[in-house]
């Protein structure tokens, strides 16, 4: 078990002003306020990281530090090196008991398959397995033709591929 610190940065404007009845003057003191935010943040940041807290990662607004640690002395960790624990995010993060592999995300239709043509997709061999693709799910594209006719002839070729028919081969 281990705890997740949580270091939000800033969000689109429009959560922190209100966009359509903001002054030059509001826009100045909300630069401001970032510069003093992003300091601080940077400030946390070198704390965390002196006192062994990993870099968990980091998402569109925030960035995150974990370190294999209770709650209760996260909190009083922060306290110690000066950060208000209210200041942060905090979260308590369980370990997951079975991780998840790559086989797991492998196509059934092209697992059951006896051999390429029996799969309608491209396949590629890898340690025995069969792995999809991304290129293989590629959708058919609008055209100008009337009926159809283009988006027949994308996934006849796809057949053809991969029925190995394909002047082109693979």
């Amino acid at each position: 078990m281990g705890v997740e610190v949580d270091l939000f940065l800033f969000g689109k404007p429009e959560w922190e002003m209100n966009m359509e009845e903001v002054s030059a003057s509001e826009i100045r003191e909300k630069g401001e306020e970032l510069k003093e935010r992003l300091n601080r943040i940077a400030e946390i940041m070198e704390k965390l990281e002196g006192a062994g807290w990993e870099r968990a990662g980091a998402s569109l607004y925030s960035i995150s530090f974990y370190k294999d640690i209770a709650i209760e002395d996260a909190k009083e960790e922060l306290r110690q090196l000066g950060i208000d624990p209210e200041e942060v995010g905090l979260m308590e993060i369980e370990e997951e008991d079975e991780e998840i592999e790559d086989s797991d995300f492998v196509c059934e239709e092209a697992e059951e398959a006896e051999d390429v043509e029996d799969a309608d997709v491209g396949e590629e061999w890898r340690e025995g397995e069969r792995l999809l693709l991304l290129e293989d799910f590629e959708l058919p594209r609008k055209s100008s033709t009337v009926g159809g006719e283009r988006e027949e002839s994308v996934w006849k070729g796809r057949r053809e591929r991969a029925e190995g028919k394909s002047e082109e081969g693979r």
